[in-house]
């Protein structure tokens, strides 16, 4: 699933299928497509609800009337609802179409939309993988599928091209795990009968070749193994001109070393990938726990710190929102009177618990007054007495100087009035009394 879009140029052959432009439930606005099989097209499309890119896989017209088709299409849709895994692609709707009505009746699935290239196109492109990215990738692919054997599912067709390598947002790789439509679940029937085989002819294990009923992990491991040799040497591990032929090859012959195509293959790589591909099923790696503990210490790539992935996560977003600076404004720190002697520190007080009685805070806080206000009060005269309080001193006494010889003034002027006005009442009334008849 490339997130590229690959537009229709003619799509008279697909007559039903949703056109560039079409809603599909209303909802998955079509903006083009990004591959096709023999069971069905993928095409990327907009969700006009929450507002995201998904990819569409909806199932050909002509293939819509086949039960096996319809089978294998919800089977996966349930395998990978089952799955929680970061290395499993995740589905997000399933159903069928009912409008555009032209599409009505095709069913279709909504998964996450991938951006990178599968493995095939990736070897295509660039030639044999360092046997460091070999292993990084089956150790990535054993966790998908770790996933799904918790769940009692066999992929059954591992390669290349189920192998996605998706680009996260912030830039890193990683690897998913794509189409479980051929899954098979341990506990419910299989999608075909014994004695039929089903799959990618090269891929194939030997008892997928004989059709046997009963499968298990090590089937993955096998498939695991034909990817691994594929990757470091640049061709198919099993060669022939007809599916017949590779089924013939995969039962009686044994692959060509390693050797014959690279020298710089690790050995301890080599006898992975030989065990992956043993005939028997109980000569090979028995889960795929124990295929990631052999290819760990193969792995060369240094984990990136979360922080720096973060970080990449933030600078690749084009709608980062960035809180402006604050202005500070300077502040001035206010000027001191130098001090001449410093105070004395208390001294230090273990401090009450705090279930202690009431009778015992309140004596505890009044001590604690006590200490703090006796270096203050003897630090007072020292401070008065200071040199640079001197102008101070001289105003304080002139002024209460002035205060004193203006009360006294006042006083001697209170105290003449005073003595005037009895007097001067006493002669009023005796006039008055000799003037009475």
């Amino acid at each position: 699933m490339s997130a590229r879009p690959q537009f229709q140029s003619d799509p008279a052959d697909l007559p039903v299928l949703p056109r560039v432009g079409d809603i599909v439930q209303r909802r998955y606005r079509i903006s083009g497509e990004l591959g096709r099989g023999g069971m069905g097209v993928v095409l990327q499309a907009h969700d006009v609800r929450l507002d995201r890119d998904v990819a569409l896989k909806i199932v050909l017209p002509q293939m819509r009337s086949s039960r096996e088709v319809a089978e294998r299409f919800s089977n996966e849709a349930r395998s990978l609802a089952k799955l929680d895994s970061q290395h499993v692609v995740k589905v997000l709707d399933f159903g069928s179409i009912s409008s555009p009505p032209a599409s009505a009746g095709l069913p279709f699935m909504a998964l996450e939309l991938l951006r990178g290239e599968d493995l095939f196109s990736l070897v295509t492109r660039r030639g044999p993988l360092s046997p460091s990215e070999v292993a990084r990738y089956a150790l990535q692919a054993c966790a998908g599928l770790a996933a799904a054997h918790a769940h009692g599912i066999i992929h059954r067709d591992l390669k290349p091209e189920n192998l996605f390598i998706a680009t996260q947002p912030d830039g890193s790789q990683c690897l998913k795990v794509l189409d479980f439509g051929i899954a098979r679940s341990q506990s419910r029937r299989a999608l075909t009968h014994a004695n039929t085989g089903i799959g990618s002819p090269g891929y194939m294990s030997p008892e997928q070749v004989e059709g046997r009923a009963l499968l298990d992990a090590r089937c993955d491991i096998w498939g695991l193994g034909v990817v691994m040799y594929e990757l470091l040497a640049h061709r198919a591990a099993f060669v022939a001109e007809t599916p017949q032929g590779l089924c013939l090859q995969i039962l009686t012959s044994s692959v060509r070393p390693l050797t014959e195509f690279r020298s710089d293959v690790p050995a301890a790589l080599v006898n992975i990938v030989d065990r992956c591909l043993q005939k028997a099923p109980d000569a090979r790696f028995q889960d795929v726990a124990e295929l990631a503990e052999a290819l760990a210490p193969l792995d060369e790539d240094v984990p990136e710190s979360d922080a720096a992935r973060i970080r990449r996560r933030l600078e690749a977003s084009d709608q980062l929102v960035v809180p402006a600076a604050p202005r500070l404004t300077p502040v001035r720190a206010p000027v001191r009177a130098p001090v001449r002697e410093e105070p004395p520190s208390a001294p230090e007080v273990e401090r009450a618990p705090a279930f202690a009685p009431r009778r015992g805070r309140r004596a505890l806080s009044a001590l604690l007054f006590v200490m703090i206000l006796a270096p203050t009060l003897a630090l007072l005269p020292r401070v008065a007495r200071a040199p640079e309080l001197k102008p101070a001193r001289d105003w304080s006494e002139r002024a209460l100087q002035s205060t004193n010889n203006v009360w006294q003034k006042a006083r001697a002027r209170a105290h003449e009035l005073w003595m005037k006005e009895p007097s001067g009442e006493s002669g009023s009334q005796t006039d008055e009394r000799s003037s009475a008849p």
